[in-house]
């Protein structure tokens, strides 16, 4: 007859093994991983901004259902056309940002410089977590960045999320040459203008002194002067019109003119028949509809004058001018009217 022995040495044994083969399954068994497939899209994938502008690419990035969010996005292996590293992306450059919003509310220059502050960036930059693409080109110049025709510089977008990473290859960063105003007559590519001149882009009732018919845009010449500077930190807009004999007009003749609102400006005064106004730069300031740029895109100026008309009645006589300043500085822009000057009695 065999028999059999309780062993309780054994039964403990074989328990504590029993757990241990558990706790290896257990810590075998991989935790759940991000999946990252190839349903990571740009929308553009070749970046032309101007130089001396700060330019915001949104909304770049369309993400599939294979990928797992939240990703991170890192521009690398920044080079120019012909590979070599383009060190120049590595330096940061001094950029204006904005710590409070703009509204085109503010009754002064501190208002507006206590909304902003001075960071150091780099010239271009991925964010990290939506993948857009920042240019900060407001110190950016064709001086040391390769502008077109060039055919400027190529990079790519590292993607990774705990799934791993891949790569989106070959964007295309290819700057135009710096364009310091708008509406601008220099070529983006050549940096030459064919005509030192634009002009403005409505008018109405206007008619001219000497043959009493009507005025058309094409009638008054628009420039844009940097001035020598008037001092350190020195940001003025002047405002000026010229005669068909190259005199100047008192701007008294407008005389229906908003000058309080006329730009997003301050302490404006009448200097040897000129307006002057002191002011902040870029005009605009930010990309929204205010009282002075009703578009979101440009600076409006409207010039009026009242007249008794033809029949009697009193007119509204004007031309409106839309604009844009990217460039701090003092400057003045000079409306000439050099074949006749305008019926203001």
């Amino acid at each position: 007859m065999n028999i059999k022995f309780y062993n309780p040495l054994k039964q403990v044994a074989l328990f504590g093994l029993g757990l241990f083969v558990l706790a290896s399954c257990k810590n075998n068994i991989p935790d759940d991983i991000d999946s990252l497939g190839q349903d990571i899209v740009y929308s553009n994938n070749e970046i032309t901004p101007i130089l001396g502008r700060n330019t915001f690419y949104n909304n770049l990035v369309s993400i599939g259902q294979n990928t797992s969010q939240p990703l991170t996005f890192k521009m690398v292996n920044i080079r120019d056309i012909d590979g070599q590293p383009a060190t120049i992306f590595n330096d940061k450059l001094p950029v204006t940002v904005w710590k409070e919003s703009y509204n085109g509310l503010e009754k002064s220059i501190a208002e507006i410089n206590a909304k902003r502050k001075t960071e150091y960036r780099p010239i271009l930059e991925v964010l990290e977590h939506s993948g857009n693409i920042n240019f900060w080109g407001e110190s950016a110049n064709a001086g040391f960045i390769k502008a077109q025709p060039d055919s400027g510089y190529v990079f790519d977008i590292e993607v990774s999320n705990t799934g791993g990473r891949r790569y989106i290859r070959n964007f295309k960063l290819k700057p135009f040459r710096e364009r310091p105003y708008e509406p601008s007559i220099i070529d983006p590519i050549t940096g030459l203008s064919m005509l030192p001149y634009t002009w403005p882009q409505n008018m109405r009732n206007m008619l001219g002194n000497r043959t009493k018919k009507p005025m058309f845009n094409s009638d008054v010449n628009v420039y844009f002067n940097k001035l020598e500077s008037k001092g350190a930190g020195s940001s003025t807009l002047t405002i000026s019109f010229l005669d068909s004999l190259n005199n100047p007009i008192d701007p008294a003749k407008f005389n229906a003119t908003n000058w309080e609102k006329l730009v997003h400006g301050f302490k404006h005064r009448f200097e040897n028949k000129k307006v002057v106004y002191d002011v902040a730069y870029p005009i605009p300031l930010a990309p929204i509809e205010t009282d002075y740029a009703p578009n979101g895109r440009e600076a409006y100026m409207q010039f009026k004058y009242r007249r008794i008309g033809n029949f009697g009645q009193l007119e509204d006589c004007y031309f409106g001018f839309y604009f844009a300043i990217y460039e701090a500085g003092d400057w003045e822009i000079q409306f000439r009217f050099p074949n006749e000057s305008p019926l203001f009695d």
